[in-house]
C-alpha cells in the first residue's frame, strides 16, 4: 500500500501489508462522490507507492534531529502502537534496529520491512508415504530508498529486496502432501537460502499520473493486487486468494519485467505489465530468463469508488486481460504454447475496517493449470477495537483442464492476535475438498483440514 499526506482530513483504512508494500494509510473520496475524487487513493489502488512521508534522499531539506540508538522504541516502525496481550521481550533488543530505521528514513529517505514469519501446518489426512505436516520459516529484509520527487510530481525510487527461507521437517510442502497443486502455505517456497526477489526501479512523471517501473518484481505487484488477501505473512496462506493460479505461467513468480502505471484522471487507471515468465524463478536477478524466449502480457483497468456514499467505503472494480506463450509447463520456445485469459475483481470496504472482495479468472486450459478460478472472502481489521488484531474468512474453487478432475474447493479462516509489540500469533484453519489427486479420505466426497500457526517477529 501506499502512505499518503491528506491534503484534507486523514481517515485510517486498515488494508492489508502486501508483499509488495508495508501498511499505511490511505486518503479517501469526499462523501456523495462515484469515483474517487483525490488523486491519491487512486493512485494507492493502482499500486503506485510514493513513500509521501519519506523525504528523498536527493534535493530534499532534512529536518535536524540527534538521535540516540538505544532509546526505547517498543513498537515496530511499521506497525506503530498496538494492543498487545503480553508484555514485549524484544523491545529493549530490537530498539537500536528501530531508531537506527527512523533515522535511516527522515535523513537517507531509506524505508524498511524487516520481519521473520514462521508457519506450522498438520493436515487430517495425507498421501501414501507423507506425514502430512510441515513448516517454513522466512527472514525478510528490503529497504525502499526514495532518490527524488522532483516538484512532488516525479518521485523516483529503488527497491531492493532478500529473503532467506528454510523448511522442515522435510522440504515437501502440504498441498502435495494432501494432494492438491495449490499451495496452501504461500510462505512455503521451493526456492530455499537467499533469495532476491525485488530489484527494481520506478519512476513517477506528468505529476506522478503515470510511472514507469523495471527489474526484478512479481506481476501481481500491479495486478490483481488484493488489498484483503495480498500478504500471506498477516492475512491467508493459501495461494488461490492472493493474486490468481489460473493467470498463466510465471504469475506468482518473481521475474524481470516492467510496468507502465497510468492515472489519467482521480478514479481511473490502467496498467501494463510485461515479463519473462519461467517455471524455474532465479534466485538472481532473472535476466537469464530473457534467452528463453517466452513472454507474459497483462494490462488492468479500474475505477475507484465511493459507491456506498461513505468517505470510509472505498471501493475498487477492474478487468483484466493477459496472453503468453508460457504454458504452466514451458521452459524454453521449444515448449511453448500460446494462450490468452481474462479477469474481474471487485474490492469494497463497507467501512473503514470492515472490507470484502470477490473475483474470477479463466484462462485458455492449453496453457493453465487452472482452467477458472472463483475467489471471495471478508476481512475485518482491528477486531474488537484490538488495533493490528484481524479476522478474515475466504472460499474458493478451481476448475481444472487435466482430464475429470472437476471442482476443487478451498476455505479458509483465519484469526490475527497481536500478542506483544513485537510480534503477532495467527491460527489458521483450511478446508480442501476434491483435491486433484485424492487421498483416500476424499475419495468418497470427504475433506482434508490443514491446521495452521503463524508466528510473525517485526523488528
Amino acid at each position: 500500500m501506499i502512505e499518503t499526506l491528506a491534503a484534507a482530513a486523514l481517515v485510517s483504512v486498515a488494508l492489508s501489508q502486501s508483499p509488495n508494500n508495508p501498511s499505511s494509510t490511505l486518503q479517501l473520496a469526499p462523501r456523495g462522490t462515484f469515483l474517487a475524487s483525490d488523486l491519491a487513493i487512486t493512485q494507492g489502488f493502482a499500486g503506485m507507492d510514493l513513500m509521501t512521508n519519506t523525504p528523498a534522499f536527493f534535493g530534499t531539506q532534512k529536518k535536524q534531529c540527534e538521535y540516540n540508538i538505544f532509546n526505547l522504541q517498543p513498537n515496530a516502525v511499521p506497525w506503530g502502537a498496538v494492543n498487545p496481550l503480553l508484555p514485549d521481550p524484544f523491545s529493549y533488543c530490537f530498539s537500536p534496529i528501530r531508531n537506527l530505521t527512523i533515522a535511516s528514513q527522515e535523513q537517507l529517505g531509506t524505508r524498511w520491512d524487516i520481519y521473520n514469519v514462521t508457519v506450522y501446518q498438520g493436515a487430517t489426512s495425507s498421501l501414501p508415504g507423507y506425514s502430512g505436516n510441515d513448516g517454513v520459516n522466512r527472514f525478510n529484509l528490503r529497504a525502499d530508498l526514495k532518490l527524488w520527487d522532483f516538484g512532488g510530481g516525479a518521485m523516483g525510487r529503488i527497491t531492493a529486496q532478500m529473503r532467506q527461507t528454510n523448511v522442515f521437517p522435510t522440504d515437501t510442502d502440504v498441498g502435495t502432501q494432501v494432494g492438491t497443486d495449490i499451495t496452501l502455505d504461500s510462505d512455503f517456497t521451493s526456492h530455499f537460502g537467499t533469495r532476491l526477489v525485488r530489484l527494481r526501479y520506478e519512476q513517477g512523471f506528468l505529476d506522478n499520473h503515470a510511472m514507469f517501473a523495471v527489474g526484478k518484481f512479481n506481476p501481481n505487484d500491479y495486478v490483481l493486487n488484493n488489498p484483503y488477501a495480498g500478504d500471506e505473512t498477516t492475512q491467508f496462506l493459501a495461494s488461490i486468494f492472493d493474486g490468481s493460479d489460473a493467470a498463466q505461467s510465471g504469475f506468482q513468480g518473481y521475474l524481470l519485467g516492467t510496468a507502465l502505471l497510468v492515472v489519467p484522471f482521480e478514479g481511473v487507471y490502467a496498467n501494463f505489465v510485461a515479463s519473462a515468465p519461467s517455471t524455474q524463478a532465479t534466485n538472481g536477478f532473472g535476466a537469464d530468463l530473457l534467452g528463453t524466449g517466452l513472454w507474459w502480457f497483462a494490462s488492468e483497468v479500474g475505477i475507484v469508488t465511493n459507491l456506498l456514499g461513505d468517505k470510509d467505503a472505498p471501493g475498487r472494480y477492474s478487468l483484466g486481460f493477459n496472453t503468453t506463450n508460457a504454458s504452466y509447463e514451458s521452459t524454453d520456445i521449444a515448449t511453448a504454447d500460446s494462450g490468452n485469459g481474462f479477469w474481474l475483481m471487485a474490492t469494497e470496504y463497507f467501512t473503514a475496517d470492515i472490507g470484502a472482495w470477490a473475483q474470477f479468472t479463466y484462462c485458455d486450459p492449453d496453457v493453465a493449470l487452472y482452467k477458472s478460478e472463483f475467489t471471495a472472502g471478508l476481512s475485518i481489521e482491528n477486531c474488537f477495537g484490538r488495533k493490528r488484531d484481524g479476522f478474515g474468512a475466504a472460499f474458493g474453487y478451481t476448475t481444472s483442464p487435466q482430464g475429470d478432475l472437476g471442482v476443487q474447493t478451498v476455505s479458509e479462516i483465519y484469526y490475527r492476535i497481536q500478542l506483544t509489540d513485537s510480534v503477532q500469533l495467527t491460527p489458521d484453519i483450511q478446508v480442501i475438498t476434491n483435491p486433484t489427486s485424492p487421498s483416500a479420505d476424499t475419495n468418497s466426497g470427504g475433506a482434508i483440514v490443514v491446521f495452521g500457526l503463524r508466528v510473525m517477529v517485526r523488528f
